[in-house]
């Protein structure tokens, strides 16, 4: 028998041994601290986080848990929302004066030890002073603070993952640059997927940029209006070469070009539509909000139909304007289930905060 070679071990350089702790206020930064704990699984393994999911056992003194569970850490994160300050117990006392709360013990247990403790704002939160703090916390806010935005929430959270390994000695893989193709979003530019021009235009999956969006829609309208064109003026060549009189021309082709229009408009949706959709995933919206779109031009089909053009056309401005908007707002930086943070995205660094003084 051949001998088994055996497994190639990490280097020790490259092992983290300890966990992350992640400690919360319920009520305060909970949601922002769930999204926190499954980004920060895509950098270190399940078993090297911990938080409350990680229930105690039933009888166990979680006091003592607590501080056995933070002593096998590396490194501590404290979540502060707008109301982990003013957070009150039943009787209107403040959580943080209560030697058996258990955001106080984690943070105090966290503070006692030699590991890296940072405070991490969410929603909008600011830093804490220490006089603000009882005087086992105070150290806390010497901490120099990340925030954690938001509509940039991805990026900070990666951020704070790099920070975390350096700080602990482990090496972190950079993200190499990729090179740009067609469609592809500039710089700084939200996420997209890369699509080919006729999945940008046709497909309703996935989601595009502003770029990719406002190309396909002046690509579209300038099709729409050549084929409109295209078609009147063989229509006017065809009705002035009868029989009829001047003004029977006008009207033939007045009435030729109303459901010229409606149809080709209808032809259209599918792109629009499309496009439209896309977009709206980029900006975290869907298929609800496509509804509103959809609305619109249907209504203005309608009153095409009832020769009410002058209504019909302000309400086909309005869509087309409001379509326009999508691609003057920024979408979110988010990868969501429609589409990915696209590669060689300029990465915001979270930013650090100075600690508030006395």
């Amino acid at each position: 028998m051949v001998p088994e070679k055996p497994a190639a071990s990490k280097p020790l350089w490259n092992v983290m041994t300890g966990r992350v702790f992640i400690s919360y206020r319920r009520g305060d930064g909970q949601a922002a601290a769930g999204r926190l704990f499954d980004r920060l699984l895509q950098h270190f393994d399940r078993d090297q986080l911990f938080m409350d999911v990680d229930a105690n056992e039933p009888g166990v003194d979680f006091v003592k848990s607590l501080d056995e569970h933070v002593a096998s850490c590396i490194a501590f994160i404290a979540v502060i929302g707008p109301g982990w300050l003013d957070a009150r117990s039943n009787d209107g006392s403040s959580r943080l004066d209560n030697p058996t709360d258990y955001v106080r013990i984690e943070i105090e247990s966290a503070l006692k030890r030699d590991i890296r403790v940072i405070p991490v704002l969410v929603d909008g939160a600011t830093m804490p002073r220490p006089c603000d703090l009882p005087s086992s916390l105070q150290a806390l806010a010497r901490r120099n603070a990340v925030e954690i935005a938001h509509h940039r929430f991805a990026a900070d959270c990666d951020d704070l993952a790099r920070s975390i390994k350096r700080a602990v000695g482990v090496a972190t893989t950079p993200m190499a640059p990729a090179q740009p193709d067609i469609g592809s979003p500039a710089p700084n530019e939200e996420p997209s997927e890369r699509l080919s021009w006729s999945q940008v235009l046709l497909s309703f999956k996935g989601r595009i940029s502003r770029l990719q969006f406002l190309l396909g829609l002046i690509f579209t309208v300038a099709v729409f209006v050549a084929f409109r064109s295209a078609i009147m003026l063989t229509a006017s060549s065809i009705f002035q070469g009868g029989e009829a009189k001047a003004e029977e021309v006008v009207k033939l082709l007045a009435l030729f070009e109303n459901r010229l229009t409606t149809i080709l408009e209808v032809g259209f949706w599918c792109p629009i539509w499309a496009l439209t959709l896309k977009r709206l995933r980029a900006l975290g919206q869907g298929w609800k909000a496509l509804l509103v779109f959809v609305g619109l031009d249907v209504l203005s089909a309608i009153l095409d139909l009832q020769d009410l053009d002058a209504i019909s056309t302000q309400v086909a401005l309005f869509s087309l304007g409001l379509t326009f908007m999508l691609a003057a707002i920024k979408g979110t930086t988010e990868p969501g289930r429609h589409g990915h943070e696209p590669l060689g995205e300029r990465v915001v660094p979270a930013r650090a905060h100075t600690p508030s003084a006395a």
